[in-house]
């Protein structure tokens, strides 16, 4: 193997199948990373410190991007590894929201009592979010969106999914039909995260 080869992508420079090792600590490497990532922005999605435990996904992605580095696995490796990290540390907190209201949210009224109009003027586009209170006068945290209208006005009755415990926000968007559905992308994500930390491992030594 060349050495531009070897830099991308590591040595590797076994013959047959990789030492047993290497396949273990790949494993262990791989189910560690995607699982401290996971359970931590879950975690921190359900309990209301979604940006904390975010931050702490995309710590332990750069954390295992810098032992890969450390290791010498290939740089391109590497580098997917930080950026699948970090990309998962975004994208799951959303998903697990949506996959909480889809298991056991409740459909409520919220009553619109302003409408925001946001002007992208770049793209000549208008979009309107409406703040909500729900019947009684409790006010709701999150403005509706995809049901805010170019025709909303005050007064008007919009429907929004809540979680009875109030673990994740309330939406208007449509979600998917189950919670298996809605993290079957992060899911399938996370354990190519998995896999490929495995790889950089197994082809960090010769």
């Amino acid at each position: 193997m060349s050495y531009d080869a070897a830099f991308l992508w590591g040595p590797a420079n076994f013959s047959g199948r990789p030492p047993t090792r290497l396949v273990v600590e790949g494993i262990v490497v791989g189910f560690l990373t995607a699982g401290l990532i996971g359970g931590a922005v879950v975690t921190g999605a359900l309990t209301g410190f979604g940006m904390v435990g975010s931050g702490v996904g995309l710590i332990v992605s750069l954390a295992a991007a810098g032992y890969l580095f450390s290791t010498n696995a290939g740089r391109v490796l590497v580098a997917a590894v930080a950026l699948l990290g970090g990309a998962l540390a975004w994208w799951i907190p959303g998903q697990a929201a949506q996959a909480v209201l889809a298991a056991r949210g409740k459909a409520r009224t919220v009553v619109v009592t302003e409408v925001h109009v946001h002007r992208y003027e770049g793209r000549n586009y208008v979009k309107n979010s409406c703040s909500v209170r729900l019947l009684d006068g409790s006010p709701v945290p999150n403005e509706a969106w995809r049901t805010c209208g170019p025709t909303a006005r005050p007064g008007q009755h919009l429907t929004m999914v809540f979680d009875p415990e109030a673990s994740v926000p309330p939406t208007d968007r449509i979600l998917p039909a189950t919670a298996t559905e809605a993290l079957a992308g992060v899911t399938a994500a996370t354990l190519g995260l998995a896999a490929l930390c495995c790889v950089a491992v197994i082809r960090s030594q010769p």
